[in-house]
């Protein structure tokens, strides 16, 4: 095979993971300034839940499953205040995902619901005691449904000219 045919070969498997399809794993990007958790490293949990059972737990329920860890539990990792981390986890068949961040004292947003279909990447942006943002990068040109075409205007005939 040549190397352009190489090259396009993996643009398109590039191009088909990242299609509108609902993906097996996210990607998050996780951006925690200095200040992040008053400059105290901590805990993030990535975890499969109900949005009913996701609304009604309590900090001190999603805290206890960083130490005893159960079915639901997809990925738990330590932020670092001061740092850009990434992790790909893998996405349940079923439901929705949670990411927790387990600040010393939160203020404000500490967890984000990704409903299905769970996109393939989203950035978060942390501040000194909540969630500040998150987003879904663009999609990428072929996900961007069509515009609808505008109707086209009435075509008018020119009235001739008497005699003409």
């Amino acid at each position: 095979m040549s190397a352009r045919a190489s090259r396009l070969t993996a643009l398109a498997a590039l191009l088909l993971l990242a299609s509108g399809c609902s993906s097996s794993k996210v990607n998050l990007s996780i951006k925690s300034p200095p200040g992040t958790n008053l400059g105290r490293p901590m805990y993030m949990l990535v975890r499969q839940v109900e949005p009913k059972q996701y609304a009604n737990e309590a900090y001190s329920e999603v805290a206890a499953k960083v130490g005893a860890p159960d079915q639901t539990v997809l990925q738990t990792a330590v932020i670092y205040p001061g740092t850009i981390q990434r992790f790909q986890v893998k996405v349940p068949q079923e439901g929705a995902v949670a990411v927790s961040f387990l600040f010393t004292a939160p203020d404000g947003n500490w967890q984000l619901l990704l409903s299905p279909p769970v996109p393939g990447a989203v950035d978060v942006e942390l501040t000194v005691s909540r969630i500040l943002s998150d987003s879904i990068p663009p999609a990428l040109p072929s996900e961007v449904p069509e515009a609808p075409k505008a109707p086209e205007a009435p075509k008018l005939e020119v009235p001739k000219a008497p005699g003409a």
